[in-house]
């Protein structure tokens, strides 16, 4: 033979390597190039690595009727009395893939801040709940370690209970005594991704500093 290639090989048939060395052979294998490279960022890449980019994360929360209890106006809604609220998470994932996201701590959280008499925000309730699916140990894409782990979030919106076996959030402080007529700031995180803050006016309270602009994350620690 002419030269050492095999006969079954594409690259030592003459017409396949004049073909490449065109300038047409190059813009195609240019383009098939690019295609391989763009399939492996957009089904790998993107939904492993950069998972928390494409996910939202929103409060769910709902007054737990009574007759007895302040009246609780939530975001701007009806005002209605209720002994207890009911908080819930909503993911999700914009993208058309499921998503890898990462947590080094329990996978759903929320907290409930107000404001003290110098107008910084302290934390009034808390709780969290782990994720039974959570995928824990260094072999994750986005994890590692023992205490950090990572999740898959499916495409689309996915809904998750915080309090549905728990008296929820129940309009109590540390000592039992019902909460002063205020303004309070509800946040949910869902893997570290943190949602918009939803106001909670208690009996007609106002903030007159108006809403917070950050808020501090939750403590490691499980409180009520």
């Amino acid at each position: 033979m002419a030269d050492g290639g095999s006969p079954g090989s594409l690259g030592s048939r003459p017409g396949f390597r004049g073909f490449a060395r065109s300038r047409a052979g190059r813009i195609v294998l240019l383009a098939v190039g690019a295609l391989l490279i763009g399939a492996f960022v957009a089904v790998w890449a993107l939904p492993n690595m950069a998972g928390p980019a494409f996910v939202e994360v929103r409060a769910l929360v709902a007054a737990r009727a009574s007759a007895t209890g302040p009246t609780i106006t939530i975001a701007g809604r009806a005002p209605v009395q209720a002994g207890a609220l009911d908080v819930g998470v909503e993911i999700v994932n914009h993208y058309p893939l499921d998503v890898v996201v990462g947590t080094d701590g329990a996978a759903y959280q929320a907290a409930v801040y107000r404001r003290d008499s110098a107008g910084a925000m302290i934390r009034v309730w808390q709780t969290s709940v782990d994720d039974p699916a959570l995928e824990e140990g260094s072999d994750s894409p986005v994890g590692g370690g023992s205490a950090a782990g990572a999740a898959v979030v499916p495409s689309g919106a996915s809904r998750h209970d915080l309090t549905g076996s728990t008296a929820g959030f129940s309009l109590l402080d540390a000592t039992g005594a019902p909460l002063a007529a205020a303004v309070y700031y509800l946040r949910v995180w869902a893997y570290g991704v943190a949602s918009p803050l939803v106001p909670i006016a208690l009996d007609g309270g106002v903030d007159p500093l108006g809403p917070p602009t950050e808020l501090p994350a939750p403590s490691s620690a499980l409180q009520h």
